[in-house]
């Protein structure tokens, strides 16, 4: 009698705990709002948006994010949802434009020098994506999403690392007069626009841990389509020749091209916990 009332308590006990266990999962879906937090390591480049910029310049660069996730059940099926949070971002990319210093009569002035700049940006953003959000049911403990919409940044910093290549000059290098040297992290906020907007596609899956808590992965696509690059002086970019230094005119001055032009890209690795 007393292992028949011990296995009924522990049957009661235990459907009480799978009760317990199947109401947390629903208030997964059940839940107008869920918070979470994540980080988005990314890969990020630089798509030249003018022809002087040199096609092989094109660099990619490592970079990272952080912040906060939100998601909004808009609608009765737990299906769709409205996805957007707030994170701080650091991308860029690397170009290689032609160089020369301003106003200098190259071809006559035997103390000159011209060549390439090989320019790595590196931009901080304060992002906010804008996400429509689709995802399966649970099968086993997960369940798979899609995401479309927009990011909008905000830039908070601009830093750019130069590295000079030079490909002639009237003297020797050595000889040479106020001859630029390389440098690191050069503040170019004046130089780039305030602004970003893109198209953000993201795909991933989420696994239930315990209760409400859910691990999160994705694979976030991220497509500017705005201009990194404001409409100032430094922006002005010279005409390469076939060798990348800048071409000369008739009067031996470096040729003005058009205003520098590019997008902002990377791909990000999503990772968060939604509680």
């Amino acid at each position: 009698m007393r292992i028949i009332v011990r296995i009924s308590v522990g049957l009661a006990l235990f459907a009480l705990f799978s009760n317990e266990v199947k109401a947390q999962e629903s208030d997964m879906d059940d839940r107008k709002i869920r918070f979470g937090l994540m980080a988005t390591p990314n890969l990020g480049w630089l798509r030249p948006g003018i022809t002087e910029f040199d096609k092989d310049g094109a660099q990619t660069r490592l970079g990272f994010g952080y912040g906060l996730m939100l998601d909004y059940k808009f609608s009765e099926s737990p299906n769709y949802l409205f996805s957007t949070g707030i994170n701080l971002t650091t991308n860029g990319g690397g170009l290689i434009e032609a160089y020369a210093p301003l106003n200098i009569d190259l071809k006559n002035d035997t103390n000159y020098f011209t060549g390439t700049l090989d320019r790595t940006y590196r931009f901080q953003y304060v992002n906010i994506p804008l996400l429509l959000k689709m995802r399966t049911n649970e099968i086993g403990y997960m369940s798979y999403f899609g995401a479309i919409g927009l990011d909008l940044g905000i830039r908070t910093r601009s830093f750019a690392n130069d590295d000079f290549t030079w490909k002639q000059g009237g003297l020797t290098l050595a000889d040479q007069k106020d001859v630029p040297a390389d440098q690191k992290d050069v503040n170019i906020e004046d130089q780039i626009n305030l602004f970003r907007l893109g198209i953000n596609l993201t795909a991933g899956g989420e696994f239930n841990l315990s209760g409400n808590t859910n691990a999160y992965v994705g694979i976030g696509w991220h497509n500017t389509f705005t201009n990194v690059f404001r409409k100032t002086t430094e922006n002005k970019i010279l005409v390469p020749s076939s060798d990348g230094s800048p071409a000369l005119d008739n009067n031996g001055f470096a040729i003005d091209g058009e205003y520098k032009s590019a997008v902002s890209n990377y791909i990000s690795l999503d990772l968060g916990i939604f509680f």
